[in-house]
C-alpha cells in the first residue's frame, strides 16, 4: 500500500520549503521520498526495510538520522513502529547562487547518502519543526537564518565536482559604521514588519551569507538575535507609557499573534508583558 502520513504539515520560506510528517501504520508499505532533498528521522528503528534504485536493505536507523537524496530513487518498505520525520526542500537555485558568490562551481550537486549522523543537519531539521509545530514563533528571520546555515553546511560538505576541496570564503569584515546604522536605522523604522534578511543585505548591498557573517562580526548577535532584542526594548517602552492592549502592541512589535509575542517577553525579561507593565505603574 501506498502510505500517507496521519499528521503532515508544510511551510514555504524564500528558497526553502520544509515538511514534517508522522507515519503512524506500521508494516508493509510503500513510501518514496522526494528527489534533491533533505530529511532527518527522529524516531530510532531496529529493523527497517529500504530501497535505493529497486535494490531493498534491511538495517537499523538511528534517532536522528539523516538522509540526503539526490536524483536516486528511495522508497521506504518496511517498518514495526511509528515514525516522524521532517524533509527540507532546499531551492538550488539558490544553492547555486551561494555557491558563485563564494568562489565555487555553479553546478552544484548533493551527494547521495542515507542514513548517516550529521549534527548540523539535525539541528537546523529538529528548529524547521519546532517552527512548523508552533506556527513559525521565531519569525522570518529565523527561518532565513537557518536555510543559510544549512546551505553552507552542505555546500561544505556534501557537493560533488571537487567541492568539498575548497573552503568557502568567510568573510572576516565587519559592516563599517556607515552600513551599521543603516541597518539599524532600517530595523527601528520596520520593527512591526516581517523584516527579511535579503532585505537588509539589498541595503547594504551584500549577499544574505556575508551580510549576516558581516552584521555579527560588527555588533557580536546575529540579525535575528539583534531584531527580537530591539523589538523587546520598543516593547518595554509601549507597556510602559502607552495604555494600549497587550494584543496591539505585539503587532506594532512586529509578532504576528500575542502569544508568539508573550513567549518572547518572557525569555527576554522573565516575566509576562502583563506582570511587566503592573511592575513598571
Amino acid at each position: 500500500m501506498t502510505e500517507q502520513p496521519s499528521l503532515f504539515l508544510k511551510k514555504e520560506w524564500q528558497n526553502i520549503t520544509v515538511e514534517y510528517g508522522l507515519l503512524e501504520s506500521v508494516g508493509d508499505f510503500e513510501f518514496a521520498m522526494p528527489k534533491h532533498a533533505i530529511s532527518v528521522a527522529f524516531i530510532p528503528h531496529d529493523r527497517v526495510t529500504w530501497s535505493v534504485d529497486g535494490k531493498k536493505q534491511t538495517t537499523a536507523l538511528p534517532a536522528g538520522s539523516a538522509f540526503l537524496y539526490g536524483d536516486r530513487e528511495f522508497v521506504w518498505h518496511h517498518r514495526e513502529k511509528a515514525s516522524e520525520y521532517v524533509t527540507l526542500y532546499l531551492d538550488p537555485d539558490y544553492l547555486k547562487q551561494t555557491a558563485v558568490e563564494n568562489e565555487l562551481p555553479a553546478e552544484t550537486q548533493l551527494s547521495h547518502r542515507v542514513i548517516f549522523p550529521d549534527p548540523t543537519i539535525t539541528q537546523v531539521a529538529h528548529w524547521f519543526k519546532g517552527e512548523l509545530l508552533n506556527e513559525g514563533l521565531g519569525g522570518n528571520l529565523f527561518a532565513q537564518s537557518l536555510k543559510n546555515l544549512l546551505t553552507v553546511h552542505l555546500l561544505r560538505n556534501y557537493c560533488e565536482s571537487g567541492m568539498l576541496q575548497k573552503k568557502l570564503v568567510v568573510p572576516g569584515r565587519a559592516l563599517d559604521a556607515v552600513k551599521l546604522k543603516q541597518i539599524q536605522d532600517y530595523i527601528e523604522e520596520h520593527l512591526e514588519e516581517d523584516i527579511a534578511i535579503e532585505d537588509m543585505a539589498a541595503l547594504v548591498p551584500m549577499s544574505q551569507f556575508h551580510f549576516a557573517r558581516a552584521f555579527k562580526a560588527a555588533i557580536g548577535e546575529t540579525p535575528h538575535k539583534y531584531l527580537i532584542q530591539r523589538r523587546m526594548e520598543r516593547a518595554k517602552v509601549l507597556l510602559t507609557v502607552t495604555q494600549l492592549a497587550i494584543a496591539e502592541i505585539a503587532y506594532r512589535v512586529g509578532f504576528s499573534n500575542q502569544s508568539h509575542f508573550t513567549t518572547h517577553f518572557r525569555k527576554a525579561t522573565g516575566v509576562t508583558p502583563k506582570d511587566y507593565r503592573l511592575q513598571c505603574s
